[in-house]
């Protein structure tokens, strides 16, 4: 899963990146080359380490979140959005600076995080439309030269579509795309049909304060959270009983990483199923709605080409029970096909032929 943080410059992005990373990336910085800060994050489900500890694999794995924090800068903040690692992320995360501080109060204006979300918008969409408006103009010109098939005709009416919302403001992600529209324009990897976040990079004078400002960004249909951006940065160099009472001070319910994954899951409706073993104990994250095939095809490609069956059963029954022996005895064992929609917490052995 690849998440990237995005906003204009002394949003505080980097600030969260360490934050998210337990990383010391230097803050408030521009690179010339316009290169990320880049970091993989494992994601902590407690329930890969309680199956580790029953069965006491060789390796334990976790499901991973790489953060990439794209460096900003006002005059040329158009560069934030034409990079091609931005096409590769799943989702985007928006850092909205929402803190007072003399010196940026002075140059930059009171904070407006609603002004500043727009901007990013507009960006984005003059990015995605100058991509449509190319690609739309190639398949014309190719009709007046005679070029004219089924799929150039079907491209061009998604496409004229896709410019017609752009040139309304309107993000493609609220377009309802049938799947043979999608997978037409999938190669484009268009900004504005990506997932988008909200994090709201508060001070502490006015943070758990802002659910007017959360609520709009909402209406606009976002999911949106309040962070303590600088106050959570500074928690890193902490022991653990340290850490856990300065937030509860500051009314902090967890850790800036833990939410922010926690809202990358909801937010790309992601769920986890797990492989289990001696050899090996690993989650594994895909789309809510995933068919067992096609879960297969995340562990590797033969398993999805050769899918026979899945033998399934659940994390929930393997606590209860302790053993895969007693679930088979209790009936707890299944077998599956390739169209069994996998539940979070399933548990997966693929039966293959190739």
């Amino acid at each position: 899963m690849k998440l990237g943080l995005v906003g204009l410059t002394h949003s505080g992005k980097t600030t969260l990146f360490n934050a998210l990373t337990g990383l010391s990336a230097e803050t408030g910085y521009y690179q010339k080359n316009n290169e990320p800060n880049i970091a993989i994050t494992e994601i902590r489900d407690e329930r890969v380490t309680n199956l580790s500890k029953l069965y006491e694999p060789q390796k334990t794995i976790y499901s991973s979140l790489e953060i990439l924090d794209f460096p900003a800068d006002e005059e040329e903040k158009k560069k934030q959005f034409n990079g091609p690692q931005l096409k590769i992320l799943d989702a985007f995360a928006v850092v909205l600076r929402n803190f007072s501080d003399p010196i940026l109060d002075q140059s930059l204006g009171t904070p407006d995080p609603l002004k500043d979300l727009e901007d990013i918008e507009i960006e984005m969409i003059l990015s995605d439309l100058q991509i449509a408006e190319k690609r739309l103009e190639k398949v014309q010109l190719g009709f007046k030269r005679g070029v004219k098939t089924a799929e150039t005709l079907f491209e061009e009416k998604v496409l004229l579509r896709i410019v017609e919302s752009l040139q309304n403001e309107k993000p493609i992600r609220g377009l309802e795309l049938a799947p043979d529209e999608e997978k037409t324009i999938r190669g484009f990897q268009l900004l504005t049909q990506k997932p988008m976040m909200v994090l709201v990079n508060s001070g502490e004078i006015n943070y758990l304060k802002n659910e007017e400002l959360l609520d709009k960004i909402r209406q606009k249909g976002y999911i949106a959270e309040d962070f303590l951006g600088r106050f959570e940065m500074e928690l890193i160099g902490l022991d653990e009983e340290d850490k856990q009472l300065f937030m509860e001070d500051m009314g902090i319910v967890s850790s800036a990483r833990d939410r922010v994954i926690s809202l990358a899951y909801r937010l790309l409706g992601y769920v986890n199923f797990f492989t289990v073993g001696k050899g090996e104990v690993r989650a594994w994250a895909i789309t809510a709605g995933t068919n067992a095939q096609n879960a297969a095809g995340v562990i590797h490609s033969d398993l999805q080409r050769g899918f026979i069956r899945a033998e399934c059963f659940s994390y929930d029954d393997i606590m209860e029970y302790g053993s895969e022996k007693v679930l088979r005895e209790k009936g707890k064992f299944r077998l599956e096909g390739k169209n069994y929609l996998v539940n979070d917490g399933d548990i997966l052995s693929i039966r293959f032929s190739v």
